[in-house]
């Protein structure tokens, strides 16, 4: 008679043995030595795992499988003091003579990587100075984030996403140094304007706006520099134009997206372009010119010439919240500008000499302010 009890108890232990026995050599977490990339430990998502920085000027390397595009991330719990945790990013490059192949290179944790290709990604960890080392077990913990921002991969002007004005979109400026490129068409000059709402509090966006030509050899154009958003960008003429998306200073990441929107406003000052000597409008005693400053930074210029009097008066009305200020130049024998006046807020009198060709320079005090609103300034 057979004993059940017994040749039950057998089959779980052989089936133990046969498991274990399947795992022998596949242990996944912090298995020294991998202080190469050749020799990275492989590592399971969503298990911490036990690490020591040991001893001064020990690095760490880990691997894992990503077959999907999403974001890497790596934390750390139970950081001894006397450390600060820096990780890099990178692929492994066999038959190069660098093996290492950095995708992004030592940033603090927590951090991440964005990937968008299947591939064994490695990772490595090491104190920031690798002065510094510590006996106690540090915990690691890697996950694998799906990708939640419907514009990406957008890192870069070859892949910018293309947006319609007026149509919000959510963009999430996730993991740290995220950039996200924009391109929209334009057919009429006018402004760009570009607004946010919900951001996260962690984050301060910034944008700058441009032209991009691949077959240029400066394949960016910047038209306009960084700014905090809402801002305002004039393009003059029909094209594609391009908005690049960080968060100030690249120190800051947030999962959560936010509202992004790109309006697009028709021409209200009918003397633009005008923002640089060269392109001044002329003007004469007994004019009312209709301005607006906008964007903020605006800058006109007006030529004057000055055929009779020493007195020149500039009078304004309907300019709301700004401060609108003038000053006076004169072109040198270098054709570079010349001050013939200080900065005058206006209304005011200046001085001037019959006989002579002037440059009038009007905007807004300290550049801190815009309006669409058009107003009149009168010179007499």
């Amino acid at each position: 008679m057979v004993n059940r009890p017994r040749q039950l108890m057998y089959f779980v232990l052989l089936l133990i043995a046969t498991i274990f026995s399947s795992n022998c050599g596949k242990k996944s977490g912090d298995v020294e030595p991998n202080n190469q990339i050749d020799k990275a430990s492989e590592i399971t998502f969503g298990k911490p795992f036990d690490i020591r920085i040991d001893p001064v000027g020990d690095i760490d390397w880990y691997k894992v499988e990503i077959t999907g595009q999403g974001y890497l991330t790596v934390q750390a719990n139970n950081v001894p003091e006397d450390l600060n945790l820096e990780v890099g990013f990178a692929l492994y490059e066999e038959w190069e003579d660098s093996k290492v192949k950095w995708l992004k290179k030592w940033l603090k944790l927590p951090d991440a990587l964005f990937v968008n290709k299947t591939s064994t990604y490695y990772f490595a960890v090491i104190d920031n100075n690798n002065d510094k080392a510590s006996k106690d077990p540090i915990q690691l913990k890697v996950d694998f984030i799906p990708e939640f921002d419907q514009s990406e991969p957008n890192n870069e002007p070859g892949n910018a996403t293309s947006v319609k004005f007026g149509t919000v979109i959510k963009p999430a400026i996730f993991p740290t140094g995220d950039s996200d490129w924009f391109k929209l068409n334009v057919t009429k000059p006018g402004y760009l304007l570009a607004k946010s709402k919900d951001v996260p509090k962690e984050l301060t966006p910034n944008i700058y706006f441009a032209k991009y030509d691949e077959w240029a050899a400066r394949k960016i154009q910047k038209i306009r520099n960084w700014h905090k958003l809402p801002d305002a960008c004039r393009v003059n003429e029909p094209g594609e134009y391009y908005i690049l998306l960080e968060d100030d200073y690249n120190n800051q990441s947030s999962e959560t997206p936010f509202s992004f929107l790109v309006e697009f406003l028709n021409e209200m000052d009918m003397n633009e372009p005008n923002d640089h000597f060269t392109t001044a409008k002329a003007a004469s005693r007994g004019d009312t010119l209709q301005i607006a400053i906008f964007p903020k930074g605006d800058k006109d210029y007006y030529k004057l010439n000055i055929e009779r009097g020493n007195k020149l008066k500039i009078l304004t009305t309907g300019y709301g919240d700004l401060v609108p200020e003038i000053k006076l130049y004169s072109l040198n024998e270098n054709n570079k500008l010349h001050s013939e006046s200080r900065w005058e807020k206006l209304p005011c009198e200046v001085d001037v000499i019959p006989k002579t060709e002037y440059y009038l320079l009007i905007h807004n005090q300290y550049d801190n302010k815009e309006s669409e609103q058009v107003f009149e300034i009168r010179i007499e």
